[in-house]
């Protein structure tokens, strides 16, 4: 009896859970191209809010190099009183029109799945958080809102909400 009456509370929960799903990010019309939009410098600012502790200022400095087919982006990211730490994507254009792409903070694959403005990326790290991503170009161009979830055994563990712009040109 324990059993049946465990699941039948599961069932909500999930639902629930489910439910609480953000709404997707404001964007403009434009088609997000990320090679383009993070070939050169951008600047990220936000805040991390982890579910468990204080909230975390982050700034990442970003430099993407274009070679071919692919780009290289290093991103140097300050996360409050940590020690500035260096990762690296490697985003390349596929002949499909898709994109293959890594990241030293990632076990494997990095998926990316455009939609118009949108990107949505995923990816597990090494330590087996799965990370949900979504950017959303907005309407001048130049900026793009990031909204990155980390989740632990399916519970999410901690949520980034960050600004990057590129640089304005003098």
């Amino acid at each position: 009896m324990p059993s049946s009456v465990t699941a039948r509370a599961a069932i909500p929960l999930a639902f629930l859970l489910g439910a609480c799903a953000p709404p997707d990010l404001p964007a403009g019309t434009t088609s997000l191209d990320p090679v383009a939009f993070f070939t050169g410098d951008t600047r990220g600012s936000g805040v991390l809010d982890p579910i468990v502790g204080k909230t975390v200022p982050v700034t990442v400095e970003s430099r993407g190099v274009p070679q071919g087919d692919t780009l290289t982006l290093t991103q140097r990211i300050a996360e409050g009183t940590k020690p500035p730490r260096t990762r690296v994507w490697t985003i390349r254009t596929l002949p499909s029109g898709g994109y293959l792409s890594t990241l030293t903070d990632a076990k494997g694959m990095v998926s990316i799945d455009l939609r118009g403005p949108r990107a949505y990326l995923g990816y597990t790290t090494p330590s087996g958080i799965k990370i949900k991503q979504e950017l959303a170009l907005q309407p001048d161009g130049s900026t793009i809102l990031n909204r990155l979830e980390a989740y632990k055994f399916g519970i999410r563990v901690a949520i980034l909400h960050e600004t990057i712009r590129k640089p304005v040109a003098q």
